[in-house]
């Protein structure tokens, strides 16, 4: 019976150590199996970064080729460019005297354009505004007096004026001119005055005149400085003075001012010009109505414009 019982210990102390064996196995077993997972995680890891690693690196050297071949393309393209320039000039080499001389003519083309813009300026300012200077000779008569032509020289006399002319074919026109002239005055007598029975003395007059015209081109040049001019007008006549070496008259006996009308040809060729000018007298010269003293008086000008 002794012997059973320990058989029967034996047997337990076995199954005993037996199990503590397998469960202490199983322990480990698990441990091992903990750390080959968590082995094989950190092996991925380590994996997956360094694959990041390698493609960031594979990308910047892809872009280092990138932008060598892009860089060797433009420096392919400025040596073709630099050969291209130098193919084209290198049969026109420039010293220093062909720069000069191209400059000079440079020079010159833009003064001579804009000499030409001012000739252009100034033409069509001439056609819209024109000043010019006259002077001429004159014969003047009173209406009815009869002309003596062996005495000729004793009517005649000089102007000496000035105008200004704005406008382009249709125009007007305005002035002054200093005016001398002299003519015979025939008044009849009554035989009572020292025995004559006719009056005729010598007027001698000098005048201001104001000059106003309505003038039309009826023919002109292209640039407008040439043509012949047609104008009538009107002017204020206001004597500076007169003689009174007539009998019966003094200078108390003239008028203080008159007006005449005005008729003009002229001829423009280039800055000269020639005009006849016809004044008409409207007014008696003298205060005395019952007398014929309108003036009659023809004029040649020669002249300059501006």
């Amino acid at each position: 019976m002794k012997t059973s019982i320990r058989a029967i210990a034996l047997m337990a102390v076995s199954l005993m150590a037996t199990t503590a064996a397998v469960a202490q196995q199983r322990y480990d077993d698990n441990r091992m199996d903990n750390r080959y997972d968590d082995s094989r995680y950190n092996d991925m890891r380590s994996n997956d970064r360094q694959m990041r690693r390698d493609d960031r690196r594979n990308d910047d050297v892809d872009q280092r080729i990138d932008n060598r071949r892009d860089q060797r393309r433009r420096e392919e393209r400025d040596s073709q460019y630099d050969n291209d320039f130098r193919n084209r000039n290198s049969s026109r080499q420039y010293n220093i005297d062909d720069l000069s001389k191209a400059y000079d003519e440079g020079f010159d083309d833009g003064q001579k354009s804009f000499q030409k813009q001012g000739k252009q300026e100034r033409r069509e300012n001439y056609k819209n505004f024109t000043f010019g200077i006259y002077a001429g000779g004159n014969s003047t008569r009173f209406q009815g007096e009869t002309i003596d032509t062996a005495n000729v020289s004793g009517r005649l006399g000089y102007q000496l004026g000035f105008f200004v002319r704005g406008g382009g074919r249709l125009y007007g026109q305005i002035g002054a001119e200093y005016l001398t002239s002299s003519s015979q005055f025939y008044r009849p007598g009554d035989g009572k005055v020292n025995g004559l029975k006719d009056i005729t003395a010598n007027v001698d007059q000098q005048y201001i005149h104001v000059p106003a015209y309505i003038g039309v081109k009826v023919a002109q040049s292209e640039r407008g400085i040439s043509g012949v001019r047609l104008q009538v007008g009107a002017e204020l006549s206001l004597p500076l003075s007169q003689n009174a070496n007539i009998v019966g008259i003094t200078n108390n006996g003239f008028n203080n001012a008159t007006l005449n009308g005005l008729a003009n040809i002229g001829f423009d060729a280039g800055p000269l010009f020639f005009d006849f000018v016809y004044h008409y007298g409207f007014q008696n010269v003298l205060k005395d109505a019952s007398a014929n003293t309108q003036r009659r008086v023809l004029g040649v000008n020669v002249g300059v414009k501006f």
